[in-house]
């Protein structure tokens, strides 16, 4: 983005971003310099991309004119550390309603994609139409933020490759550059509706090894294979200015602050460990989604405990680009002789990148506990370029499935522990030849006729956070642990079960959002103040917290009227009945989500975004 004016004192309306519409029917690119019309243009991300799919309306995920929409936050590809992330948004072709109608939704993603696309002068795409031969997008600039120029190339030599060796592939072609592919789900998108964009990242293009970050969530990696658009390449030289005193300030809280403590290593800063910390934090109270979402209290987890890969193997911690957080926890096997641990140990082949929610969905919560497995399957996923979260969800629940019918199996009668099994199904999911697995929990369950132990909400599977300790799963537009901040609250904020308590945890959960605006890592937990204070000194701005606090609440309320434009109706705003209907005595936890429960926090959860609808003055255009 960039402004004209020179006063100074700029307000969000005085800057321009660049957006380019790609019409892969005809091969017609253009770019538009396009004036910010609110703060939601400014801050960009989800707030842009809501805004656009208003003007959509879409039966068919997968039809040419339905939109892929590709956003930068205003802080991706600044000096502000996280600021890193890439939005793809649309009609999603898992997120859809009971009757089957897609619905509005976005994912996010980091890796240096985003960077590069920032630094080749591009803040937005809109694809529409289909190319008649598999494409890559190339955009490039030779000098920083531009003008860039976008060509359509040849995809063809790409294809029926993972999502790692496309990476590779292009590495080899375009130096300099960073990528978003595909990999075969979404090339058989007909077949898979939780195909994800995958996004490359300096450690993976330096070591050659596969360390993607993932735009995981919603299946848009079969919306981009459905306009046969197979890669994007950005290719465009770093931005090398100087870090402001007042950004070098919020880089020092980011990357040593409270707010990123649990995703930082013990030795920096006295930090928590990463996401996979919640695998031990978790199981003991029974809160570990194990065998579908079901704990069977017993000590099973402990072999997925970092712990106990601690010895047989060795755990890096790796970061995304410029970020001292350093959250990937990479595995590698452990050089023999080799007695040292963590970053003062030699290290040998990679295996993996281990985060929490793809390694307990895809193996404590399929029930599978071996570590060998438990790489494997993770990679695989990886490589295939699989959203795990749903991935693992429906495997789950084709085995619960089998154990209670075991005279109607589906997936090949496939059960809990059975690793080898399940890479075999992923294998054929992923080729286009098991599109059992590959349309998610929902549409399996209503094939199965039980949608009661699917753990699902709107057609997306949940995360790895148990439905009866989050009633605030219905309104979260893009993801349980994305879009929402009730998940972990009943665990970490006193075992609240008072009905006006969830009324305002779901009220204040929306600006969680936050950093799908700006471009930043919720991993960052950067402060308010140093957000407003960053905005302000970049751009020359002079907003406040409750400005952001506006822009954020408007995005997610236009989301809401999405929703219920494709007719969701009240009871889909829900948890899966079993819920209420069996309680697990190894859960830890208050009982509390009963049915009148949930109908009265829906009552007034649904009044509170009416009457804020009406005051922010947000409508759909007619």
């Amino acid at each position: 983005m960039w402004t004209d004016a020179k006063n100074g004192n700029n307000s969000a309306t005085d800057y321009k971003y660049r957006s380019a519409t790609v019409d892969l029917s005809s091969g017609n690119i253009t770019i538009e310099d396009k004036t910010c019309e609110d703060l939601e243009d400014f801050l960009g991300g989800i707030g842009r991309i809501f805004k656009i799919l208003s003007h959509h309306d879409v039966s068919d995920p997968y039809a040419p004119s339905s939109p892929l929409v590709m956003e930068l936050g205003c802080f991706s590809g600044t000096n502000l550390m996280t600021g890193l992330r890439t939005f793809f948004g649309g009609y999603s072709p898992l997120k859809s309603t009971l009757a089957g109608a897609p619905s509005a939704m976005y994912s996010a993603g980091s890796g240096k994609f985003g960077t590069k696309v920032a630094c080749a002068g591009i803040d937005e795409i809109i694809f529409t139409g289909r190319s008649e031969k598999p494409v890559t997008l190339v955009i490039k600039s030779d000098t920083l933020g531009g003008p860039p120029s976008l060509e359509l190339v040849d995809a063809s030599p790409l294809l029926g490759q993972d999502s790692h060796e496309k990476m590779m592939a292009l590495a080899d072609e375009y130096d300099d550059a960073h990528f978003a592919v595909i990999g075969p789900p979404g090339e058989n998108f007909e077949t898979n509706r939780m195909a994800s964009i995958v996004l490359s990242t300096e450690n993976q293009l330096k070591t050659r090894e596969c360390k993607p970050r993932f735009c995981g969530r919603g299946g848009f990696g079969g919306v981009m294979g459905s306009k046969n658009l197979i890669a994007i390449v950005a290719q465009a030289p770093d931005d090398k200015t100087a870090v402001t005193n007042v950004v070098k300030e919020a880089n020092k809280i980011i990357s040593r602050g409270a707010g990123s403590k649990n995703y930082r290593d013990a030795y920096k800063a006295d930090g928590g460990g990463g996401t996979w910390r919640n695998i031990a934090g978790l199981h003991p109270m029974g809160c570990l989604p194990e065998r579908n979402f079901w704990a069977p209290g017993n000590d099973d987890a402990v072999q997925l405990y970092r712990g106990s890969f601690e010895e047989p193997y060795v755990i890096k911690d790796e970061s995304c680009f410029k970020c001292g957080i350093a959250c990937h926890k990479n595995i590698y096997d452990r050089p023999e002789g080799e007695t040292a641990e963590g970053r003062k140990a030699k290290k040998g082949k990679f295996r993996v990148k281990f985060d929490y929610e793809p390694l307990d969905l895809i193996t404590a919560n399929c029930g599978v506990y071996d570590a060998e497995e438990s790489l494997e399957l993770v990679e695989l996923g990886d490589r295939m370029g699989y959203d795990a979260i749903s991935l693992g969800a429906t495997i789950s629940y084709a085995m619960e499935w089998n154990e209670r019918n075991p005279d109607k199996p589906v997936l090949d009668d496939i059960r809990f522990g059975d690793a080898k099994k399940m890479e075999d199904l992923i294998r054929k999911a992923a080729a286009g030849e098991c599109e059992e697995l590959a349309q998610g929990t929902m549409r399996l369950a209503q094939q199965c006729g039980d949608l009661s132990f699917a753990m699902q909400g709107k057609g997306l599977e949940y995360p790895a956070y148990l439905p009866e300790t989050n009633p605030g799963y219905p309104w979260a537009l893009a993801g349980g642990h994305m879009s929402m901040r009730t998940f972990l609250l009943l665990i970490l904020d006193g075992q609240q079960t008072d009905i006006d308590y969830w009324e305002n945890a779901i009220l204040n959960g929306i600006y969680y959002t936050r950093d799908d605006l700006i471009g930043t890592c919720k991993f960052a937990g950067a402060p308010n103040e140093n957000i407003v204070d960053s905005l302000n000194d970049m751009f020359g701005v002079s907003l406040t917290e409750e400005d952001v606090n506006q822009a954020i609440r408007r995005s997610y309320l236009r989301g809401r009227l999405l929703e219920k434009k494709v007719g969701y109706t009240d009871e889909e705003y829900d948890v899966p009945s079993q819920v209420y209907e069996r309680v697990n005595e190894n859960v830890k936890m208050p009982s509390f989500i009963t049915r009148e429960f949930m109908d009265e926090l829906k009552k007034r959860t649904e009044a509170n975004w009416d009457r804020l609808t009406e005051e922010e003055g947000i409508a759909l255009p007619a």
